[in-house]
């Protein structure tokens, strides 16, 4: 039997996603109907308990009626959408994170500052596509290969997706670097995805097997996931216990065990009292 479960200090739902679903629960009792324009964090569970309540996900702001609230998700939303919003004259929630928002201000700080804007980020990610949209013409970048592609520009200044990977992202500016004449980094991933990183290299290293816990749809999760499976290979990601195997610990004395920032504490609770009873 396994001898040893640890589950890191700063598993679960982050600061910001915590904020995001209490507004989400706060609307939902004010008003008789609520929508959000796309899930208000990456994690099916979540999203089904808000609907549950009463807070339905639309795919496009034509399809929300003037007389119900529109819950903006924690990645932020693309300036377009928020305008168009505000033309509708709906009731305007904003759930975005603060640390989101910070982002969203330095980008228009270093484009203020006469810098081309680049965002290191996923391509089509929710919070990416808000960063993007608060200046003119960014360019993304999502990976060193592309860095390297990228023509040399005069003076350019670069922000990060909250929850881009650390060492990654040090790799893509040591490549800018040498391919700018001016370049300025504003170093935007959030401090809990640091907290979290860090933690995840360290279980991985002190434990027999790692698991994370999460959507694999949510982009911190995948990212926890990677940086356990370079340190461990023994490394699985799970949504919830239906997909826990047995066989991942055979002969296993220790697990170590991380979630990602919107996966509720319950489930990564319950991953960890069904792990300890493997025999």
């Amino acid at each position: 039997m396994i001898r040893k479960v640890t589950i890191a200090n700063n598993a679960g739902f982050c600061s910001g996603v915590k904020g995001a679903i209490q507004k989400a629960k706060e609307a939902a009792s004010e008003y008789s109907k609520v929508v959000m324009l796309g899930d208000i964090v990456h994690n099916e569970k979540v999203v089904r308990d808000l609907e549950d309540i009463g807070v339905k996900v639309v795919d496009s702001i034509d399809k929300i009626d003037k007389s119900t609230p529109i819950l903006f998700c924690s990645h932020g939303t693309k300036v377009d959408i928020l305008e168009k919003a505000k033309q509708k004259g709906l009731t305007i929630i904003d759930a975005t994170c603060p640390l989101v928002l910070e982002i969203h201000k330095s980008a228009k700080m270093l484009e203020k500052e006469g810098r081309k804007v680049i965002i290191i980020g996923d391509h089509g990610h929710n919070e990416v596509e808000a960063i993007a949209s608060q200046v003119k013409e960014p360019i993304v970048i999502s990976n060193p290969r592309e860095a390297k592609e990228l023509k040399n520009i005069k003076k350019a200044g670069v922000v990060v997706q909250s929850t881009q990977l650390i060492d990654d992202v040090s790799e893509i500016i040591s490549i800018l670097s040498y391919k700018m004449e001016d370049l300025r980094f504003i170093n935007t991933i959030c401090a809990p995805t640091r907290k979290r990183q860090e933690q995840v290299k360290e279980l991985a290293r002190a434990n027999d097997v790692m698991i994370i816990v999460g959507s694999f749809t949510s982009a911190n999760t995948k990212r926890l996931t990677q940086i356990a499976k370079r340190i461990n290979i023994q490394t699985y990601q799970i949504q919830g216990v239906e997909d826990i195997e047995p066989r991942w610990f055979n002969s296993a004395y220790s697990v170590g065990i991380s979630a990602g920032a919107s996966t509720p504490d319950f489930i990564v609770k319950e991953v960890a009292k069904k792990i300890a009873t493997i025999p």
